[in-house]
């Protein structure tokens, strides 16, 4: 099972993390598998990092689909399910992924377990020559 430490150290291959909550594997709580949820935000984030990372969740071609907001200050990628609960819920609502967890153990599973394919995309989008495609 992933877990976030593993998350941060993808995402560090393309510059220096300031901050970051990054919400995977199972639940100590409650020992359910969480839906992942990743918010970050690079010290310098440059311009080619923000194209491409969106340009490869965009491409990715797993079984769910993933979103990646790089709008704002922080950046979040979780799938579109866990993108359209938080939606759909009071803004104050705080229990949105253990929600999620507890009425489809099957989709958290298969989340957790694409994400690292994900990762392992986003690790590669460099070219060759080092520069960013």
């Amino acid at each position: 099972m992933i877990e976030a430490r593993e998350v941060a150290e993808a995402l560090s291959v393309h510059g220096v993390i300031g901050w970051y909550r990054i919400a995977v594997g199972r639940s100590v709580l409650s020992g359910l598998v969480i839906p992942p949820m990743i918010v970050w935000r690079y010290l310098e984030p440059s311009a080619a990092v923000r194209r491409g990372i969106s340009e490869c969740v965009e491409r990715f071609s797993g079984a769910l689909e993933w979103v990646f907001d790089c709008e704002y200050r922080n950046w979040t990628l979780m799938p579109a399910k866990v993108r359209d609960a938080y939606a759909k819920a009071d803004p104050t609502y705080v229990n949105v992924l253990a929600d999620l967890a507890a009425s489809d153990q099957d989709f958290c599973l298969a989340a957790n377990v694409e994400l690292v394919s994900l990762l392992d995309s986003i690790k590669d989008i460099e070219s060759d020559s080092g520069h960013w495609m």
